[in-house]
């Protein structure tokens, strides 16, 4: 089937609104841990008492959420990745990178599960409302490989510094976390400091050899519609197993039903051709 799309050349100021909500929300995120752990260690300074880190850790989860919801508005409000608003609910259905943005909208519902539960802790008990809260754990790995698999900036040299950052700040904090405690959790202590190294680990060398590569924007499942939409101009062709990306000529990317094939008119790069499998 031939399909003419007509596209701008360019992507919306909603698209750089996705990206920087986005960012902001990683580095809120990781406060947000980071001051979680602080408040379970009892953290408190001479000028600083420990309720003050308390409030902070709630006020930052809350101010968190409100710039998640301008990600998730602006990523389906912005016609360049065609994200539609059953893709922000139903993880892993997207057409638009399916598992990295997936993973995303899972960090996302456990963030509003989070918040919905604490409006009701009253009504939940302290210990259900702790096992529902320790989860909210979870959502910032999740939110970080959803970065970099989603991040159309994450072989960008500023990204990878800030994530890099946000990473050593989390683990500097949860090392202090592990190291204190009565010797009866000694073992289960042990157990998690495995298991963040282990994830710590197979995260490097999958962003090693994954995003951080050429060729990236096909292999994650980005269609070629979208992939045509990139700004003509000369540059190497970027390969992978699941197609390649030229910005002058188009784009070839594998799907269960075959090839997809984006090809841009180089006498007006403002449209695009998608062949696309029946």
């Amino acid at each position: 089937m031939l399909t003419a799309v007509i596209s701008a050349s360019n992507p919306s100021p909603l698209w750089f609104a996705t990206r920087g909500a986005g960012v902001v929300t990683q580095v809120l995120l990781t406060g947000v841990v980071i001051l979680g752990i602080a408040t379970s260690l009892r953290v408190e300074g001479k000028r600083t008492p420990r309720f003050v880190t308390a409030t902070l850790h709630r006020n930052l989860s809350l101010f968190s959420i409100v710039l998640l919801a301008v990600h998730i508005a602006t990523s389906v409000l912005d016609p360049f990745a065609s994200i539609r608003a059953t893709d922000a609910l139903i993880p892993f259905l997207a057409s638009y990178r399916p598992f990295w943005l997936g993973l995303g909208v899972l960090a996302a519902e456990i963030l509003t599960a989070v918040a919905v539960t604490s409006v009701a802790r009253s009504r939940l008990g302290p210990r259900t409302w702790r096992v529902i809260h320790f989860a909210a754990y979870a959502s910032w790995p999740l939110a970080i490989v959803h970065g970099l698999g989603t991040g159309t900036d994450a072989r960008e040299p500023w990204l990878i510094g800030l994530t890099v950052a946000c990473v050593a700040a989390v683990l500097l904090a949860l090392a202090d976390r592990l190291l204190t405690g009565r010797w009866q959790t000694v073992p289960i202590r042990l157990l998690i400091a495995g298991i963040v190294a282990a994830s710590v680990a197979a995260t490097y060398s999958w962003a090693v050899r994954g995003p951080l590569q050429p060729g990236w924007a096909a292999l994650a499942g980005t269609p070629a519609t979208v992939l045509s939409k990139a700004p003509a101009s000369p540059g190497p062709v970027h390969s992978g197993n699941g197609g390649f990306v030229d910005k002058l000529i188009g784009s070839m990317t594998q799907t269960p039903a075959g090839a997809e094939i984006g090809l841009r008119d180089i006498v007006d790069p403002t449209l695009s051709v998608s062949i696309m499998p029946p």
